[in-house]
């Protein structure tokens, strides 16, 4: 099949719905397809390339950093793609559609198929689907007929996790499946780590979801009660860089405090490689990719009790589920990290082979083209 990947994030900008594009769209081209994916611009990667076999456009937009972007520049790349998109559908000869994110890329889903007669499936990611952030609710809303539409003409609508699938029917009558996502178990994978000092680590955006004060606030707790060293990395960047950094600096842990921006992959598996543990403390997820990769790693997870993580944490066994409620969990959870590392190693390797058996790209590409043959083939 000739298959167009529509994401307004592809790498090397965005996070984890960027990098599910990418390597479902990968695995799609080793299984025999043909793929194109369309997406934004950034700086000087623009136009037309080829990247492992896969067919990258880049239309004209406007996109300030590669970690994230606003609600403008994403009305923005949907104005652009708009009249991109017939043109390519028409010459490439695309089959089918898989779409990332009912907003923004959704109404580009419906405007193909209402042009083109192609059919497409929608992956939902997490902020896209209502309920999952309260900031958002109000666009959510305004949206909603707009959204409505999209799902009513998709051949289908998937969630990348059980509780992701949960809140978008409770928001809207719609039935959707669920592919979870896959993890490269070669690329990341555990390292024997030679420092004695224990390593924390976070890796993601810095912004509201990821509830990084809260974050920083109870690893200050845990270093005034406990004796034991311990260091924390902060591998991210975005909108509240700054006042995290300078509320770090208020406190007592600030000089077991690193921060390292954002980090290509190759880096970012050397985090891995010397961290002893990884937090997320997420208000909300549809299903992390850096908690999948730390897995991978051979960590235990000490994770927020919400959908999205709880799918992929079994508590006290690969890791730590904690109520956000009660942050006297968290502080307990990371307190044994650090009392017994034997158990914290174990915990790292029931993840790792937890991952290798439910987990891969391969499952993930097979499912989403299950989808798309079908409708293909009922067009």
């Amino acid at each position: 099949m000739k298959l167009l990947l529509i994401n307004y994030e592809y790498p090397p900008i965005g996070a984890g719905a960027a990098n599910a594009a990418y390597q479902i769209g990968k695995s799609m081209v080793h299984m025999g397809h043909d793929v194109y994916v369309l997406t934004s611009c950034f700086k000087h990667l623009k136009g037309w390339c080829i990247e492992e076999g896969i067919k990258v456009f880049r239309c004209k937009t406007i996109r300030k950093q590669a970690p994230q972007s606003n609600i403008f520049e994403m009305f923005l790349f949907v104005a652009s793609a708009f009249f991109v998109l017939p043109g390519l559908l028409k010459k490439k000869k695309i089959d089918a559609m898989l779409v990332f994110f009912s907003f923004p890329c959704g109404p580009l889903g419906l405007w193909g198929k209402l042009v083109s007669n192609i059919p497409y499936v929608i992956s939902l990611r997490g902020g896209d689907v209502p309920g999952n952030e309260s900031s958002l609710d109000s666009i959510h809303r305004i949206l909603r007929p707009i959204r409505h539409a999209v799902f009513q003409n998709s051949c289908a609508i998937v969630a990348n996790s059980q509780g992701l699938k949960i809140f978008s029917q409770k928001a809207d009558n719609f039935p959707v499946k669920v592919i979870p996502n896959g993890i490269d178990t070669d690329f990341f994978k555990p390292f024997h780590k030679k420092s004695k000092k224990t390593v924390f680590l976070f890796v993601g955006r810095f912004q509201n979801q990821k509830n990084l004060f809260f974050l920083l606030e109870q690893m200050d707790v845990v270093a005034c009660k406990i004796k034991e060293e311990f260091e924390l990395h902060m591998v991210g960047d975005g909108p509240l860089a700054f006042k995290l950094k300078h509320h770090a600096d208020k406190l007592k842990i600030k000089k077991r405090i690193f921060w390292h921006g954002w980090c290509s992959k190759e880096e970012l598996r050397q985090h891995y490689k010397g961290a002893d543990c990884l937090l997320n403390p997420s208000l909300y997820e549809g299903m992390p990719n850096v908690v999948l990769e730390a897995m991978a790693s051979g960590l235990p997870i000490i994770v927020s009790n919400v959908p999205g993580n709880s799918t992929l944490i079994q508590d006290g066994e690969t890791g730590y589920l904690f109520d956000l409620q009660q942050p006297d969990e968290f502080i307990r959870a990371v307190y044994r990290i650090l009392k017994d590392k034997d158990s914290a190693k174990t915990m790292g390797q029931r993840a790792r082979k937890w991952v290798e058996e439910e987990f891969s790209w391969d499952r993930a590409a097979e499912g989403y083209l299950l989808l798309l043959g079908e409708n293909k083939n009922a067009v």
